[in-house]
């Protein structure tokens, strides 16, 4: 009975393997048709999509090239050129005023010679400009007298002084002009044509500008595209701002993404709703990422990604040459790919078999997904994660323990919530540049890299001890002696820094510890590399910050640096030394205040206390005058170099030696409750 049963279980095991096998082979069929039909069918769509937005993109540059054709045809006119050179006669004389030239003759008959030569042509705005930047002749008559800004003047009118015609996207021109009133008649973005104008000897004397609405024959032209329920073709500009109609705008009404009545053309920047940072469409960013591609680039987004509706589309993108311009094209993905929706139909079918036949084994799997996720979710790379024994702004630091190795070591993490691209940058930055130092009193990194769920990491050295901020808290100022010891070893640190073109930027009592490091006590090291700048302009670290601001402590932080934190050198970390000795030696801050732009104040234009002055305890001269030469507010009044300082201290030393008796019966008095890993 015991073998018959053995047969039957052996050959329900054959039929069950049999069953998922023949299973498989049917899903895996149909998977591949599957694949083959839609492979095929994109290949099909995207062809037509490219074709629409070829067609768009010769048709728009035709009518580009037609306006910019009549508009240089209309500056060569004898009679405007004759008007054109009275105007900049007036206008450049530096006393002129405006009423002399915006209501001269000239200016009138300039006018009345554009009004007869543009009837009918879609204009609705025309303006001279002479060399100065200032428009000497307009309509509407109150942008008269006014000048465009340096930058705009540069990037958008230098060019057709040069001799060029240009042809300028919609934007909102009166954004670019300075002083102009709050309310000006042209409320809407205009497309201009710019086209220099000749005196008698051929020399360009002013550049005349042609205005169109935007949402008039360009956007007409992008418009006519339109074949299916949900394709638009549509233009925007290196920002992602649209510039031409949206089809949707009552939708854009509806969800608030618009002010009812607003045209979107200048307004509506092109990012996903689903995204919770407000990033970009995929396609707009696929398009801005190929600025430096040659001209006419071009590409194909066919997998379904959210589009500024927040519905999934498919596009593709072309970039117009010599425009800074980009059109695209988008369309539903259920439109797009309707017709697989019947095949999708009976794959379901089959694969729900599939799913039946396999169901337990899945089941198991999960399972051991769901246990192995629970166990990794304490493992980042090889480093097993223990207790949180740092918190900061921008990361976190736990204590944890190489799997292999089972080397102690602490790991530092980037938050999720501040893994911008600018902090993404920093972090891997500060990880690359700490690596690159040797010195002992640096810490010592050991590894970087990328966790399972995505997050950055560095894993470095765990440290024994304390800040000699919390040292000065718990304890008091410190002896000459032990804050000479201290301060000598920064310097140390710091010098290999400085030799490597490296500037710490934010050396305070937070970033500076006393540890029992290899049985030797108040051993120190430096921290946390987050600021460090390269002044040898090998790294990249210009293009980390995209916009300047002031990062670090300011009780620490050099005056040059609050005036402009761009400008630093290494007499920046001489400053920081400084601030860093006077607190440790004395007990307190160089100055007080609770308020951060006060402080600030008081940093740029006070001079601190002399340390003599509040220090407890008798303080040598020489190191009184060494604190007070490296916080001179002019950075060349300082010690040239962190070397200098070291020397200053060594001798200092010599007569104020600190041992390691006397660290060890100061670390056990401080640390008689325990002593912190950091």
């Amino acid at each position: 009975m015991r073998e018959v049963q053995a047969r039957r279980v052996r050959l329900r095991r054959i039929l069950a393997l049999a069953a998922v096998a023949s299973t498989l082979v049917l899903g895996a069929i149909g998977w591949w048709t599957h694949l083959e039909v839609e492979q095929s069918m994109r290949a099909t769509r995207g062809a037509a999509l490219a074709s629409v937005l070829d067609s768009q993109a010769q048709s728009l540059r035709v009518w580009i090239d037609d306006q910019k054709l009549g508009i240089a045809r209309l500056a060569r006119d004898r009679q405007l050129r004759e008007a054109a050179a009275s105007l900049a006669d007036i206008a450049g004389d530096t006393g002129a005023e405006p009423t002399s030239y915006c209501v001269s003759p000239a200016a009138r008959r300039l006018a009345a010679q554009l009004d007869d030569a543009l009837t009918g042509a879609g204009t609705v705005a025309f303006n001279l400009v002479v060399a100065s930047g200032r428009i000497v002749a307009s309509n509407p008559a109150e942008y008269c007298g006014l000048r465009y800004r340096a930058e705009t003047f540069e990037s958008s009118l230098a060019p057709a002084f040069d001799g060029d015609t240009l042809f300028l996207p919609p934007h909102d021109d009166a954004a670019n002009l300075e002083g102009a009133p709050r309310s000006l008649p042209l409320d809407q973005p205009l497309i201009w044509i710019r086209s220099p104008m000749r005196d008698a000897n051929n020399d360009v004397i002013a550049v005349l500008g042609i205005g169109y609405l935007a949402n008039e024959q360009f956007s007409t032209i992008l418009a006519a595209a339109r074949a299916g329920q949900t394709d638009e073709v549509y233009a925007f500009d290196r920002n992602g701002v649209m510039l031409s109609r949206s089809r949707f705008e009552e939708t854009l009404y509806e969800r608030a993404s618009l002010p009812v009545g607003a045209s979107s053309i200048g307004r509506l920047v092109l990012r996903s709703p689903l995204d919770d940072d407000s990033a970009r469409t995929r396609l707009v960013e696929a398009a801005l990422a190929a600025k430096s591609a040659p001209e006419s680039a071009s590409g194909m987004l066919l997998d379904p990604y959210p589009g500024y509706l927040a519905t999934p589309v498919v596009g593709g993108w072309r970039r117009l040459a010599g425009d800074d311009l980009f059109i695209a094209i988008e369309m539903s993905a259920d439109e797009a790919y309707a017709p697989l929706e019947a095949l999708d139909t009976v794959f379901a079918v089959v694969f729900g078999i599939l799913i039946l036949a396999v169901c337990v084994a899945l089941f198991y799997w999960f399972t051991a997904v769901l246990i192995r996720a629970e166990v990794e979710k304490d493992r980042m790379g090889p480093y097993w994660l223990g207790e949180r024994i740092g918190k900061g702004g921008v990361g976190n630091v736990y204590r944890a323990r190489h799997d292999l190795l089972k080397r102690p070591s602490a790991v530092k993490l980037l938050k999720p919530s501040r893994a911008t691209d600018e902090m993404t940058a920093r972090f891997r930055r500060e990880a690359k540049l700490a690596s690159q130092l040797t010195h002992p009193n640096m810490i010592d990194i050991y590894d970087y890299g990328v966790g399972i769920d995505g997050s950055l990491f560095y894993a470095m050295e765990l440290l024994e001890g304390d800040t000699v901020g919390d040292l000065v808290l718990r304890g008091g100022p410190m002896p000459v002696a032990r804050a000479v010891h201290l301060l000598r070893q920064v310097c140390a640190g710091l010098a290999e820094a400085h030799g490597k073109g490296l500037v710490h930027r934010d050396i305070s009592v937070t970033n500076i510890m006393a540890c029992l490091y290899g049985g030797e006590y108040d051993f120190a090291k430096i921290l946390d590399f987050g600021l460090v700048k390269s002044v040898t302009g090998d790294d990249q670290t210009q293009t980390v910050t995209r916009s300047v601001r002031i990062l670090g402590t300011v009780q620490y932080m050099a005056p040059e640096r609050l005036h402009d934190p761009s400008d630093v050198d290494v007499r920046a970390d001489v400053y920081a030394v400084g601030a860093v000795a006077f607190f440790i030696v004395s007990g307190r801050r160089m100055f007080e205040s609770e308020d951060t732009l006060a402080l600030t104040s008081r940093v740029l234009n006070e001079m601190p206390p002399r340390l003599s002055e509040v220090a407890a305890r008798p303080i040598p001269a020489e190191l009184d005058a060494l604190v007070a030469r490296c916080l001179a507010k002019s950075r060349d009044d300082r010690p040239e170099s962190i070397l200098a300082v070291k020397e200053v201290l060594d001798r200092i030393a010599e007569h104020h030696r600190w041992t390691q008796s006397d660290a060890k019966a100061t670390w056990e008095a401080l640390h008689a409750k325990g002593v912190g890993d950091k």
